[in-house]
């Protein structure tokens, strides 16, 4: 009965005009299939979700080795008089690239988006435009941003779908990074932060990629959920309280969470074995991570993105401190063309003679 009082009243208040600002969309950020959608291209205010393209930008300039993760960022006179939450750090002070990561997701602290985006573009005017031509690119076709924190500005505008987009993105992209949206706290300059996300605390197959909140936004939120190596990513717009966003999202997420095993049994299986049984000569290896699971990831990614790839046994095996993925196969043409393939996806890969 409870149940069903909370689905009536979920259902009643997403599709009631006067909750126009709410909006949702839930589904699997690799096949970017929908499970559920209610006002999903209306724009509105997407607060502190601003900050997951600031650290998309800042994850690419890594990856493009423009920056390091443990160079100085320093803080402006700009950077200071942004309104909280922010650090508070001083004028002409720094943290490191690695700190500043946890501060945007954790603290979600807007004198370190300007930082950021100072050190990126030279001016946060210009990392604007770099934030826009990358919505271009990653086709957010109702989104348009004002500044790289989300603080309130007219033009500062999105979806719940382009942020379902923009999310999977991250996760697609930059498994690598993955880790960070777990933390729960961070030290930084001798002073404690938790997460504004409680869900992190409470559950462990959550992944907080980022929350939100300005009083014409009302509360946002865009969760990642890992169970059984699949993955199931949820945005919401416009709580009335993060107790309230918390508890919608977290219903909507629980009625999702195993659809994909309920469609396809393929992908309840972490490994699909290959036809062949002759004994295999290549080993083309696919990833190396200190934990288990980041392996297990990164092998239904794999699969999720590259078709050719679900024909054959992925494996595990622990290389020193390390976890590496690799799949066995007989001759070199055929490794190389997987790695080929892998890499057109900026994957990397390694071919060994077995």
């Amino acid at each position: 009965m409870r149940i069903i009082l909370i689905t009536l009243i979920l259902t009643v208040n997403l599709s009631h005009p006067l909750f126009a600002k709410i909006a949702s969309v839930i589904g699997n950020p690799i096949t970017q299939e929908i499970y559920f959608e209610v006002n999903k291209d209306t724009k509105n205010y997407p607060a502190s979700l601003t900050k997951i393209m600031t650290l998309y930008i800042l994850f690419d300039e890594l990856r493009l080795k423009n920056i390091h993760i443990n160079d100085r960022i320093y803080f402006s006179k700009h950077a200071t008089y942004q309104q909280p939450s922010k650090l508070g750090i001083a004028e002409k002070d720094f943290i490191t690239v690695d700190e500043l990561i946890d501060s945007l997701i954790i603290k979600s602290a807007n004198d370190a988006a300007v930082a950021i985006a100072e050190k990126i573009s030279g001016t946060e005017k210009k990392f604007v435009h770099k934030m826009n031509n990358y919505a271009n690119k990653l086709n957010l076709g109702n989104t348009n941003f004002a500044n790289s924190h989300g603080l309130p500005n007219r033009a500062n505008l999105s979806t719940a779908h382009d942020m379902f987009i923009l999310s999977s993105r991250i996760i697609i992209d930059f498994p690598e990074h993955l880790h960070r949206f777990k933390k729960t706290k961070v030290k930084i300059k001798d002073k404690n932060y938790t997460t504004h996300n409680t869900l992190l605390k409470k559950y462990d197959h959550y992944i907080g990629l980022k929350t939100g909140y300005t009083r014409k936004s009302g509360f946002q939120i865009s969760l990642l959920s890992v169970n059984d190596d699949k993955y199931l990513l949820g945005i919401y717009f416009g709580g009335n309280s993060a107790k309230e966003r918390n508890n919608k999202i977290n219903f909507l997420m629980n009625k999702y969470r195993n659809i994909d095993a309920s469609k396809n049994e393929e992908t309840k299986k972490l490994t699909v074995k290959n036809e062949t049984k002759n004994k295999s000569n290549y080993t083309v290896q696919t990833s190396s991570f200190k934990k288990i699971s980041k392996s297990k990831m990164h092998i239904t990614l794999l699969k999720n993105k590259i078709k050719i790839l679900r024909s054959f046994e992925h494996q595990i095996k622990k290389n020193g401190r390390y976890f590496v993925s690799y799949i066995n196969v007989d001759d070199q043409k055929t490794a190389k063309n997987l790695c080929n393939e892998i890499k057109l996806y900026k994957l990397d890969c390694l071919i060994k003679a077995s």
